[in-house]
């Protein structure tokens, strides 16, 4: 009985945590509610969310009383598998690795957190869960610094004007185990690699170059540094905005990431020669992914490991002070032009999936405090600011209270911060801000998000480059068009030659003057308004 009760409830516990990389079927919800409400029919216990809510409540109050027990954290691992197993939640190579990598990180997190199993759950599976104290939700400000300046237009460049061009890398999810004639449709979460097999049809087997439902492997990785390296006269320097490994994050170990990191890292450098390259980190940087701890968590739980060997490996285009702060909480700063800094944010300090922010998720490592006193350095200075990252702010995966507190100091330095870049969605999109805070719908920032080189979820490989206002005195280093070029990975395994191609360019495609926040507001008027436009936008 006591086996099966440690089966039960920490299955449904770990698998709430993972819910990112594996799926729960609606069968699994039934078997756990029959555990749950023994005497009851299912059908009343109303089969879904709720029936789910009390699932995890039911296995987080058991959790806590088998801490209370000292029950084995290795008997807990091993049951969880044989469960997810049994229930055919993935397969047996899937239950095996899945388990034992958030295994330490979640029983750590629940014996330090001081919320109700009710309010844990609600951290997984939503709000419907509980009304009541939900740390990612609650309401914190920063202090903001007075004296906004009057905001002035911003003017166009005058004809022949001096341009930069920067090129964005999002997103390469290189998988090193990607394997030619594996097959496409193995019913894992990442397929085309070991212990796949071979495809029994040639329409699944894996393509020589890629195929969209793997991430690529490292000859297309070569080949797109390659075609870089012979257009880098397109472009002045790099932002490579997070998410160097693949999808496989059942099965990867601290070494494994830091191997995808140095071996990224070189090949970038070794094909770009000469170029200033900024680097964000992304969520699937650490192992498990997600896993981002604040810095007062300290000793083996921490994320020293990887901030300590980034540091190492970019501290070639960064400061002494940038790289002190990058290995205090993966945040730093650099100035690319005298007058153009360049910010780039841990945006996985806001990450939804980031269970460690249950402890506290207050402005973790001191870092939107800290961006304040860059931006407001940067406005007495009369200085531009570029801020990249890998979570879009105001999405989904970023806390609300966190983008919320992000929005006012992007309002209160609209003038400052000329340009966001950043990733993780793995589409090419673009998000307005608006002046919220003035009670209007004045459009007053951008956020850029670039395709992605994977081609996971069925999209193209893609990669953007940006102009900008050139250096010249009284530049304004607002961005003036933008290019997205992408390869078709179909193509490419047909032909066997791979070609990037430009795909459009802002400007052209959507017949815009110029790349201002009110341009963009008024594109998705037009959108609105105009389907075809919007189809266009949307393939």
């Amino acid at each position: 009985m006591k086996d099966r009760l440690i089966t039960t409830s920490l299955t449904a516990l770990i698998l709430c945590v993972s819910s990112g990389v594996l799926s729960l079927p609606l069968t699994l919800n039934q078997k756990l509610a029959s555990e749950i409400y023994p005497s009851s029919n299912i059908q009343d216990a109303a089969l879904g969310t709720s029936v789910f809510c009390d699932t995890c409540e039911w296995a987080v109050d058991k959790l806590q009383k088998m801490f209370e027990s000292n029950v084995s954290e290795d008997l807990i691992a091993k049951a969880i598998i044989e469960f997810c197993e049994l229930f055919k939640i993935e397969d047996e190579y899937i239950c095996s690795t899945i388990v034992p990598e958030f295994k330490d990180e979640v029983l750590y997190i629940f014996a330090h957190t001081f919320l109700s199993p009710r309010e844990i759950c609600a951290q997984v599976l939503g709000s419907d869960c509980a009304d009541s104290y939900d740390p990612f939700n609650q309401t914190w400000n920063l202090p903001i610094p007075p004296n906004k300046p009057p905001v002035k237009p911003v003017p166009s460049p005058q004809s022949g004007s001096p341009v930069n061009r920067i090129l964005q890398l999002s997103d390469i999810h290189w998988d090193i185990q990607y394997t030619p004639g594996l097959t496409t449709e193995c019913g894992e979460p990442l397929c085309c690699r070991p212990p796949n097999k071979k495809a029994t049809n040639p329409e699944d087997a894996a393509g020589i170059w890629g195929d969209s439902h793997c991430d690529p492997p490292y000859k297309t990785i070569v080949n797109l540094m390659e075609h870089l390296n012979k257009t880098a006269d397109q472009f002045d320097w790099v932002y490579v905005t997070g998410d160097l490994p693949a999808h496989n994050d059942w099965s990867q170990t601290r070494d494994d990431q830091i191997e995808v990191l140095v071996n990224m890292t070189t090949v970038i450098k070794t094909y770009l020669p000469g170029k200033q390259i900024y680097f964000s980190i992304g969520n699937h940087e650490s192992a498990p992914v997600n896993s981002f701890p604040p810095p007062f968590i300290t000793g083996k739980e921490s994320i020293s490991w990887l901030l300590n060997k980034s540091a190492e490996v970019w501290g070639e285009w960064l400061t002494d002070d940038a790289i002190k702060t990058l290995k205090k909480a993966g945040y730093y700063s650099v100035y690319v032009k005298p007058d153009l800094k360049v910010i780039s944010l841990q945006t996985n300090f806001c990450n939804s999936g980031n269970w460690w922010l249950l402890i506290n998720s207050t402005d973790p490592g001191d870092m939107l405090k800290w961006l304040i006193d860059e931006l407001l350095e940067s406005e007495k200075k009369g200085e531009k600011v570029h801020i990249i990252g890998h979570i879009p702010p105001g999405t989904q995966t970023c806390m609300e209270p966190w983008s919320t507190v992000y929005h006012h100091i992007i309002w209160r330095f609209e003038s400052t911060v000329i340009g966001q870049f950043l990733g993780h969605v793995h589409e090419d999109t673009f998000s307005v801000f608006f002046a919220d805070e003035e009670n209007t719908t004045r459009p007053i920032n951008v956020a850029y998000l670039s395709p992605s080189v994977t081609p996971v979820g069925g999209m193209n490989l893609g990669y953007r480059i940006y102009d900008i206002d050139g250096t010249y005195k009284g530049s304004t280093r607002a961005t003036l068009d933008h290019s997205t070029y992408i390869l078709n990975i179909t193509d490419a395994n047909l032909t066997n030659k791979p070609k990037w191609t430009l795909e459009y360019s802002a400007k052209d495609a959507y017949n815009m003057t110029s790349l201002l926040p009110v341009d963009w507001a008024n594109l998705i008027e037009t959108f609105i308004k105009e389907d075809s436009l919007f189809q266009k936008y949307y393939q």
